[in-house]
C-alpha cells in the first residue's frame, strides 16, 4: 500500500520541482507577444536557453547526480556525510570556475564561425547563459540533495523563490524593455543566482567544506561515464535546433521549440514522479539486499507511474488549441500545433526510459550510458540532420521521436544482461505502445480532423487497451456485487 506520506512527498516533488522549467511555459504568453518579443527573438531566445543548460551540464561533471544518487552510503555517520558533500561542494567550484574561463575567452570565436551572418552574439547574451548554467547546476545538486534526505520542505521553498524570481525580472523587464532579448535572459540570470547563493549557503553548513582524497575519487569514477552521458542527452534533446537555426531560419527554431515547449508538461509530470519514486525503489531495493530483480511491490510505482502519464496527454491535448490563442497573440508561432500528436508521442516512449534507466543508477551501472547514448547521439546527429534537409520542422520532430525509439531498445538490450525483469507486460508495454500508436496515426494521417476527434480517438483507445490491461483490477462483475452488498446491508 503507498503511504499517504508517499503521496503528500509526491505532491511536492512533481508541482514544485516542475517550477524552474515550468517557467518557460507559463512565460510563453508573453515570449509569444509580438509587442514584446519577436518571433525571431523568440528562435534565438530558445539557443541561449539551451546553452545555458549545456553549460550546466559540462560545469556541473554529474557531481549532482553523484551527490543525490549517493547520499544514502554516506549519511548514517556525520562525518562521512560532512566529507562527502564538502568534497563534492569543492570540485563543482573549481571545475565550473575553470571551464567558465576557458569558454569565456573562445565564446566569441565558436558563435562566429559556426553561425556567421546570424544574430547570435556571445556577448553579453552568450556569457550571461553560461554563468546561469553554472549556477543552476550548483542548485540542481542542492535540490538533488533534499530529494534523497526526504526533505521537502527547503525543497519546496527555493524552488518558489527561483521561479518566482525568474518570472518576475522577466515579465517586468519586457515591458520596460520590449522586443529585447535582454528581459528573458537577465531574468533567468537572476533566479539562477540567488538560488545558487542559497544553495552554496546550505552546503557550507552541512561540510564545512571538509575534503577528502577517497570521496574525490569514487566522485570522478562514479560521474565520468555520468557526464559523457549527460552530454550526449544534451546533444539528443537539444541539438536539433542548432541544426534548425544553421539549415532553416531564427523563426523555424521559434516554431519548433513554441511546440517542444508546449509538449514540457508532459515531462515535467514524469521528471516530478521520477524524483518522488526513486528514494521509494531504491530503499526496496535495498531492503532485498540490493538484488537486481523487480518484483510486484517495485512495480506498482512504475504501473502507476505509466498510467498517470497516459492518462494525462489527451486532457491536455485537448485544452492547448483552446487556451494558446487566448494567451499568446503571435500567429505564426500556432504552426507548432501540428507537431504536437508526434511530440506527445515521443514523451510518452520516455516512459520506458525512466523504467530501464533507474536500476542502472541504484546499481551503479553507469558505464552502459555512455555506450548507449554515443550510439544514440550519432544516429541523432545524422538522422535529424537529414530529415530536417528533407522535412523541414517535421523532419526534426521525427529524427526526435526515432532517437528515442533507438534509446530505449538500447537500454533494454544492456539492462536484461544484469537485471530480472519480472514485469506485467501488458502494463508496461502494451499500454504505452497502443496510445503511441494511436498519436503516430493522428499525426501522419489524420491532421485535417478535428482537435475534439483526434481527442475522443485518444481517450477511445486508452480506455479499451486500459480495460484489457487492467480488467483483473478493475472488475465490473465485482462492483456489481459490492454495490449490491452494500445496499442489502442497508436495508
Amino acid at each position: 500500500m503507498i503511504s499517504k506520506s508517499f503521496i503528500k512527498s509526491s505532491l511536492v516533488y512533481t508541482i514544485i520541482g516542475a517550477l524552474p522549467l515550468a517557467s518557460s511555459i507559463i512565460l510563453l504568453p508573453f515570449y509569444g507577444n509580438h509587442t514584446l518579443l519577436s518571433t525571431s527573438d523568440f528562435g534565438l531566445l530558445a539557443i541561449y536557453i539551451v546553452l545555458s543548460e549545456l553549460a550546466r551540464v559540462l560545469f556541473t561533471f554529474a557531481t549532482d547526480n553523484f551527490m543525490g544518487l549517493n547520499y544514502i552510503h554516506y549519511s548514517s555517520v556525520k562525518e562521512e556525510r560532512e566529507k562527502f558533500i564538502g568534497t563534492s561542494t569543492l570540485f563543482m567550484l573549481l571545475y565550473s570556475g575553470g571551464l567558465l574561463l576557458l569558454f569565456s575567452s573562445i565564446g566569441n570565436y565558436i558563435f562566429s564561425v559556426a553561425y556567421p551572418g546570424k544574430d547570435l552574439h556571445f556577448f553579453p547574451y552568450g556569457f550571461l547563459s553560461l554563468l546561469t548554467g553554472l549556477f543552476n547546476g550548483i542548485f540542481k545538486s542542492y535540490t538533488t540533495l533534499q530529494i534523497y534526505r526526504e526533505k521537502p520542505l527547503p525543497y519546496f521553498w527555493s524552488n518558489v523563490v527561483h521561479f518566482s524570481l525568474v518570472l518576475i525580472v522577466t515579465i517586468v523587464g519586457l515591458y520596460l524593455k520590449p522586443l529585447s532579448l535582454a528581459a528573458p535572459v537577465w531574468g533567468r540570470f537572476s533566479g539562477a543566482l540567488v538560488t545558487f547563493i542559497w544553495s552554496i549557503v546550505f552546503l557550507i553548513s552541512q561540510s564545512r567544506l571538509k575534503f577528502d582524497l577517497v570521496v574525490l575519487k569514487r566522485l570522478l569514477s562514479y560521474s565520468a561515464p555520468l557526464y559523457i552521458y549527460n552530454i550526449l542527452f544534451w546533444i539528443i534533446n537539444n541539438i536539433d535546433r542548432y541544426f534548425i537555426l544553421g539549415l532553416m531560419s531564427e523563426k523555424s527554431v521559434a516554431i519548433f521549440d513554441f511546440a517542444v515547449k508546449i509538449s514540457m508538461a508532459i515531462e515535467f509530470i514524469q521528471n516530478g514522479l521520477s524524483g518522488a519514486i526513486s528514494p521509494k525503489i531504491f530503499k526496496l531495493w535495498k531492503q532485498r539486499g540490493d538484488k537486481p530483480a523487480g518484483d510486484i511491490e517495485i512495480n506498482k510505482y512504475f504501473h502507476t507511474f505509466t498510467m498517470v502519464n497516459i492518462l494525462f496527454v489527451p486532457f491536455y491535448y485537448i485544452l492547448v488549441p483552446l487556451l494558446v490563442p487566448v494567451v499568446v497573440n503571435n500567429k505564426e508561432l500556432y504552426a507548432s500545433f501540428a507537431l504536437l500528436p508526434l511530440l506527445f508521442a515521443g514523451r510518452i516512449v520516455r516512459v520506458w526510459y525512466y523504467y530501464l534507466s533507474m536500476p542502472i543508477f541504484y546499481f551503479q551501472k553507469t558505464k552502459i550510458m555512455p555506450i548507449v547514448f554515443g550510439i544514440t547521439a550519432a544516429f541523432q546527429i545524422v538522422t535529424t540532420y537529414l530529415l530536417i534537409k528533407f522535412d523541414g520542422i517535421n523532419g526534426a520532430v521525427w529524427g526526435s521521436f526515432f532517437t528515442k525509439i533507438v534509446q530505449v531498445v538500447l537500454l533494454f538490450v544492456f539492462v536484461r544482461n544484469f537485471y530480472k525483469f519480472n514485469v506485467n507486460f501488458k502494463k508496461i508495454f502494451v499500454f504505452p505502445f497502443a496510445y503511441i500508436l494511436s498519436l503516430i496515426v493522428i499525426h501522419e494521417f489524420l491532421p485535417s480532423i478535428s482537435y475534439f476527434t483526434h481527442t475522443a480517438i485518444q481517450i477511445l483507445v486508452i480506455f479499451v487497451t486500459g480495460y484489457f490491461v487492467y480488467r483483473n483490477e478493475f472488475n465490473i462483475s465485482s462492483i456489481i456485487n459490492l454495490l449490491k452488498k452494500d445496499s442489502s446491508s442497508k436495508q
